[in-house]
């Protein structure tokens, strides 16, 4: 029973660090994704954005050279990894 309850405690203070508020804003996010996705044949516009797991989610669009994908930005210093991109 006393490791049934550590278990639980542990989980709970692993999750609710796991929680934390991130340090960049949802529309820091979208300046990111824009400035590095536009280019001289289009704006890049943002189609959806998910928080989670200390980083965010962002689905992207340039219509302009039919450009696609979905970016992963760090919640704490905004670094950004593609994580699927497709040009028609």
């Amino acid at each position: 029973m006393k490791r049934l309850s550590l278990l639980i405690i542990f989980l709970s203070i692993f999750l609710i660090g796991c929680m934390q508020q991130p340090q960049i804003t949802e529309s820091e996010v979208l300046a990111i994704i824009e400035e590095l996705h536009t280019n001289p044949f289009g704006d890049a516009e943002v189609l959806s954005i998910e928080y989670s797991w200390g980083r965010y989610e962002v689905e992207w669009e340039n219509a302009g050279n039919c450009e696609w994908g979905i970016d992963h930005v760090d919640g704490d210093d905004g670094s950004v990894k593609m994580k699927q991109a497709s040009i028609c």
